[in-house]
């Protein structure tokens, strides 16, 4: 059985979550960032079938909602700061040990985690930064935009990264320059794991492969699993077998 709970963690519409909570004594904590290419039409019920599944296989989970692109740089980026600090905050109020905590994002989600766990690293004064943001044992990114700055000259996503940053990159250096995970340097705290499909052409792989070497170029435990023959959504099938490879890589980090 799973026990559902929706909560705020502001005073906004779209600033909430939801608890999936599993019949078991203290399951370890994920934290998962839905995609959707920051536009508002794109919701956490994306992640739903993965939350469901995860909690039935013994996880507690927060699936995070936030402001997407209509509500103007930084609000999305501080949106899920707030969300992920105020999940490890409540985790233990539902039962779930957030001492063993992941966090998982998938494309566009997978760029504001990847954000989330680079905020030590963020310039002074930059919006998001904090010196003592919280770390993980393990983050998994599935197809993350990884360079918003590539992905800004390449137009990915007709050009939605453009109006997520409030222009391109010639537009607004500066906010590129504290928000891009490409110039930022991950802290996970344990391990980095990038999935991503060959077939993929949504984001390309060659996303994932810049985001391993800057990773690894800064003393990250980073890797990436390729998945051949795969595409940009399967993920969002729990049935699917890169679904069942983030499940082993989680039981493997907080389940032994």
């Amino acid at each position: 059985m799973v026990r559902r709970k929706i909560e705020s963690y502001g005073d906004q519409p779209r600033q909430f979550g939801e608890w999936f909570i599993p019949d078991v004594e203290r399951p370890p904590l994920v934290i998962l960032v839905h995609g959707g290419y920051f536009r508002p039409v794109w919701k956490l019920d994306l992640e739903e079938p993965s939350a469901i599944d995860l909690a039935e296989h013994g996880f507690g989970v927060w699936s995070i909602e936030y402001r997407t692109y209509e509500s103007g740089w930084p609000t999305t980026l501080l949106d899920v700061a707030a969300a992920i600090d105020y999940g490890l905050s409540q985790a233990e109020r539902h039962g779930i040990d957030a001492s063993r905590r992941a966090l998982y994002g998938h494309s566009a989600g997978g760029a504001l985690a990847l954000w989330t766990v680079s905020r030590r690293s963020i310039p002074e004064g930059a919006p998001g930064r904090d010196s003592q943001a919280p770390t993980f044992d393990l983050a998994v990114m599935h197809a993350p935009v990884a360079c918003l700055t590539q992905a800004s000259y390449e137009h990915l996503g007709s050009g939605a990264v453009d109006i997520f940053m409030g222009g391109r990159v010639e537009d607004v250096p500066e906010r590129y320059a504290v928000c891009d995970p490409a110039q930022l340097v991950p802290t996970p705290g344990g391990r980095l794991v990038l999935l991503h499909g060959d077939a993929d052409d949504a984001v390309p792989i060659s996303y994932s492969e810049a985001c391993l070497a800057h990773a690894l170029a800064h003393g990250v435990n980073a890797e990436l699993i390729h998945l051949p023959g795969q595409g940009h959504y399967e993920i969002l099938d729990p049935a699917s077998q890169v679904s069942g490879l983030r499940r082993e890589l989680l039981a493997e980090a907080l389940l032994t």
